[in-house]
């Protein structure tokens, strides 16, 4: 089955490099093009420094959280910069994406949202052994109880 469209969510572990690398090898049959996601994990603060206004329907978070995030932000678009021009292949199409949110529904909402028919990550990220539930990790697990594509969880 030829894929067209791959998702690597990628969180800078060494499973998510594997991750990424396995797509790569993947993408030189078929030349799909190759989504790399990564999601940066909303903040939580203790209650005396939130501020959580709704405008419009809209929730509006401090301004605190808002520069926590854009920093965290702009250092990963330097980092991701740097994987896409590290694993540039010719005829392979890279697009990078960050998010903010909960790992796994951001990478199943993101998976529904752009037709994506692959997704290859790692089986545990950052969280390491506190984040493991079973051998697998728990945003992996999320995510394979979730999505209808095809899923490779690399180990």
């Amino acid at each position: 089955m030829p894929f067209k469209r791959i998702l690597v969510p990628y969180d800078t572990s060494k499973l998510s490099i594997k991750a990424l690398e396995k797509a790569i090898e993947l993408s030189m049959v078929n030349q799909p093009k190759i989504f790399i996601l990564h999601v940066i994990n909303e903040i939580p603060l203790p209650i005396h420094y939130s501020k959580i206004e709704s405008k419009n329907n809209e929730v509006i978070i401090t301004p605190l959280v808002n520069r926590l995030h854009e920093e965290i932000k702009n250092e990963m678009i330097v980092i991701l910069e740097d994987v896409k021009d590290t694993y540039a292949k010719p005829n392979v199409s890279i697009t990078t994406e960050i998010k903010i949110g909960e790992p796994a529904e951001t990478i199943v909402n993101f998976t529904k949202q752009n037709n994506i028919d692959l997704i290859v990550m790692g089986s545990i990220g950052h969280k390491g052994i506190s984040g493991m539930f079973k051998k697998l990790g728990s945003v992996a697990r999320k995510v394979a109880e979730e999505v209808d594509c095809a899923l490779l969880i690399v180990r």
